[in-house]
């Protein structure tokens, strides 16, 4: 799912990718005003806006009267900081209307309104002396070391008790790099060619590099064109 946040302030814009990001939507474009919202609007056609209202050039809702002539079934949430622009936001077929400072609990009601909850795949991972569930698309690859498997997201790792195999042939979304290591799709960049003419994967959020066995290198370069 495509999401475009439309902010004049930056910290909010920030603030508000992080959340959706811990809610599981990864896709997001951003918008410094109405203007910009509504052309992002038009080039990438996302499933969902979230708006704010007093922005620079057009408000949001003004941009919001623009988006929905063109798309009329397009979803908006408007995200402000004031509750006095709420019935003309409803005129405006809005989904929701939710006021600043937005917390978790509002932000996935907002998006169980518009349909966009979607029950996250989780994997049972161990930290110390505690187990913890965490969904499969927040972590980024999947190293086996001596008896374990180390699954590492972009600020942490955690041990699993299982293999390679049974990941990959559970979770499509996992990519085989070498017969030690699996990676999410979302989270394949690019590919590094060492001194040694060694390929590694180069990946969003981690700067790990793990190396690409020979056998697995075209399959990744056709995942990387798709």
């Amino acid at each position: 799912m495509k999401i475009l946040i439309a902010d004049d302030e930056p910290l909010a814009r920030m603030r508000l990718r992080n959340m959706l990001q811990h809610a599981g939507h990864n896709d997001v474009i951003e918008a410094q005003d109405g203007e910009e919202a509504i052309k992002l609007t038009d080039q990438h056609m996302p499933d969902l806006l979230f708006l704010d209202i007093q922005m620079p050039k057009k408000s949001g809702l003004e941009a919001a009267q623009s988006i929905k002539a063109k798309h009329p079934a397009l979803p908006i949430v408007f995200c402000t900081a004031h509750d006095e622009f709420a019935l003309k936001a409803f005129d405006l077929s809005a989904e929701d209307y939710v006021l600043k400072p937005v917390t978790m609990d509002r932000l996935n009601q907002a998006l169980h309104k518009v349909g966009c909850v979607e029950q996250q795949e989780k994997i049972v991972v161990k930290q110390g002396v505690n187990s913890l569930a965490i969904p499969v698309d927040e972590m980024i690859c999947f190293v086996a070391e001596d008896k374990y498997v180390v699954a590492h997201v972009s600020d942490n790792n955690f041990l699993l008790d299982c293999t390679l195999i049974q990941l990959e042939n559970k979770y499509p979304q996992l990519l085989r790099l070498h017969r030690n290591c699996l990676v999410h799709r979302a989270f394949l960049k690019g590919i590094h060619i060492d001194e040694n003419h060694k390929a590694h994967a180069l990946l969003k959020d981690l700067d790990l590099q793990p190396a690409i066995s020979r056998r697995q290198l075209a399959a990744v370069k056709i995942e990387l064109k798709s």
